[in-house]
C-alpha cells in the first residue's frame, strides 16, 4: 500500500501577509533578575580590577616620567592632546594611577583592586566565594592606616608612598602626638 501521507510543498510566504517581528518589552525588574546581567557586571568589575592592577604596577616604574603629564589634569585624556606617557595602559592608566597614588592613598590603593576583584568573582559565579563585607572592612580600615603608615615611614622619599591622604594624616598625627607618639600609635594599630 502506498504511503498515504503526501508531503506538502513549501510555499513562499506572501510578502503582503508577513507579520512584523514582536519587540519584547523587558522591565528593569526582569533585567535585574537575569543571571546574564550579573555575569556581565562581574566581568566588568574584574576588568576594572585588572586595569587598576596593571596601571598601578606600571606607575611604580614610570611615575617620574609621567608625573608632569598627569598633572595636566583630565585634558591628558583628550584626543587632541598629543601627550606620550610611559604607563603600560596609556594616558588613562597614567592619569588614573596618578590620581590614586599621588592625590589619593599611595600604595594602599592596591586595596581597591582586591575589592573590585572579589565583588566581580562573586557576581560572575553567582555565589558567595568571598565575603564582600569583610573585604570592605579591610579596605575601609586599611586605606587610611596603610596610607598614613607608608607616609610616616617614607617621609623624605620622593615617591608618594602614602599619597596626599597619607601625608596629610601623618603630618596631623605628628603635629598632635609627636614623632614618637605617632610611631607608637601606628605600631599598636598594626599589631591590632
Amino acid at each position: 500500500m502506498a504511503n498515504k501521507l503526501k508531503s506538502k510543498k513549501s510555499q513562499a510566504p506572501d510578502p503582503d501577509k508577513i507579520k512584523p517581528e514582536k519587540v519584547e518589552q523587558v522591565t528593569v525588574k526582569e533585567l535585574a533578575r537575569d543571571e546574564r546581567t550579573y555575569k556581565i557586571l562581574g566581568t566588568f568589575f574584574i576588568l576594572i580590577a585588572v586595569f587598576l592592577l596593571i596601571a598601578f604596577t606600571s606607575y611604580l616604574f614610570t611615575w617620574k616620567e609621567d608625573q608632569d603629564k598627569a598633572n595636566m589634569g583630565i585634558t591628558i585624556l583628550s584626543p587632541s592632546s598629543k601627550v606620550e606617557v610611559a604607563n603600560l595602559l596609556g594616558n588613562l592608566g597614567a592619569y588614573t594611577s596618578h590620581q590614586f597614588f599621588f592625590n589619593g592613598f599611595g600604595v594602599a590603593s592596591y586595596l581597591f583592586c582586591t575589592f573590585f576583584f572579589i565583588v566581580g568573582l562573586n557576581l560572575l559565579f553567582g555565589k558567595k566565594l568571598f565575603s564582600v563585607p569583610r573585604n570592605l572592612r579591610y579596605v575601609i580600615v586599611g586605606l587610611p592606616f596603610l596610607s598614613i603608615a607608608f607616609a610616616f615611614l617614607m617621609k623624605d622619599n620622593a615617591f608618594p608612598w602614602g599619597g596626599a591622604a597619607g601625608d596629610a594624616g601623618s603630618d596631623w598625627l605628628t603635629h598632635i602626638l609627636g614623632w614618637v607618639g605617632t610611631a607608637v600609635l601606628l605600631l599598636v594599630g598594626g599589631v591590632a
